[in-house]
């Protein structure tokens, strides 16, 4: 058996070190190149702002308030040009173009696109979870994200540059996040099309897979908020079936509160070595509870992960008001 498992182990050695190795190279220099960051009121999206201007870049950082620029402003260096955005509004992404166009002059390009804007958008058990819930989550997470891609995709082929659409391990893994998992599920699928046909005009495109973080969307305070609105809206009938117990007891809010990771720079480094290594990965995988659970059971039968998760999610102490067990 060791003459079998230790070529396996050597094997993969050598590839995580080759890769590693591969990672090292940085481009030249960052004062000649622009990137635009989508989503940067608040979290990630303002964290990779203050990366990129720190490393050097020009940094368009679009914003969807007021405030959200103001803030932005204040932390960060003449080279971070604050803006506008509503990535769901396609007027308001080609004003947000013009601008960009403005600064970088007629012949100049954008190096990177990091579609960081996003919405958790609803939770709750899937059935509480609307056709509209799907819709409002998709229009961010999704049809935002393409819109942003196409639209700035002129400006990359100029530099042969780099698109970053942040995705989540939940577009991997999903344990039962409903529409927010379904649009990275989307994000995944375009993110391998786009990679593969812009390839031959040398614009790559990279994926980050981040696991549970703890951010203002992702609180247990958020969690029970939007969990109560999603009951809410309930029809009277399944409202009755699950009941108020059940929605007091879901386990959603404890694992925010015990699970989620507070070392942002799982993300903000691998985003910062995604425009400034010469060979980015295709695919980052950030966060300890990503790599170790949910890719590993991403890999196996969907059977034997369906099992295994049932056994690692905690379970809610309290069933539905009307399910009946055997």
């Amino acid at each position: 058996m060791l003459g079998t498992v230790l070529p396996v182990l050597l094997a993969i050695l050598a590839y995580r070190l080759y890769k590693w190795a591969r990672g090292l190279p940085r481009i030249s220099s960052t004062a000649d190149k622009y990137v635009l960051v989508t989503g940067c009121d608040t979290g990630f999206g303002k964290l990779h702002a203050q990366r990129l201007d720190k490393l050097g870049f020009h940094v368009f950082a679009a914003c969807l308030t007021e405030k959200g620029q103001q803030d932005l402003k204040q932390l960060c260096s003449d080279r971070v040009v604050t803006m506008a955005m509503d990535v769901t509004s396609h007027d308001s992404i080609l004003k947000a173009r013009d601008i960009v166009k403005t600064h970088v002059g007629e012949n100049g390009g954008l190096w990177g696109v990091v579609n960081n804007a996003g919405i958790f958008g609803t939770l709750g058990h899937i059935e509480w979870q609307t056709r509209e819930d799907y819709f409002r989550t998709f229009n961010v997470n999704v049809f935002g994200l393409v819109d942003v891609t196409r639209t700035f995709l002129p400006l990359l082929k100029k530099t042969r540059g780099r698109v970053i659409n942040v995705s989540s391990i939940y577009g991997r893994n999903d344990p039962g996040s409903g529409a927010y998992g379904a649009s990275k599920f989307a994000v995944e699928g375009y993110s391998d099309c786009l990679r593969r046909m812009m390839r031959p005009y040398g614009v790559s495109v990279h994926i980050m897979e981040p696991g549970v973080f703890k951010t203002d969307l992702t609180s247990p305070e958020a969690f029970e908020r939007m969990m109560q609105q999603s009951y809410d809206k309930l029809e009277p009938d399944v409202q009755e079936w699950y009941g108020e117990e059940f929605l007091n007891h879901d386990t959603a809010k404890k694992i925010a509160a015990d699970f989620g990771s507070t070392n942002y720079n799982h993300v903000v480094d691998a985003v910062a070595h995604c425009l400034t290594a010469v060979h980015p990965q295709s695919r980052y995988v950030c966060g300890w509870d990503a790599r170790l659970l949910m890719i590993p059971l991403a890999w196996l039968p969907t059977d034997v992960g369906d099992f295994l998760l049932r056994l690692l999610i905690v379970k809610p102490k309290v069933q539905p008001k009307g399910f009946k067990q055997d």
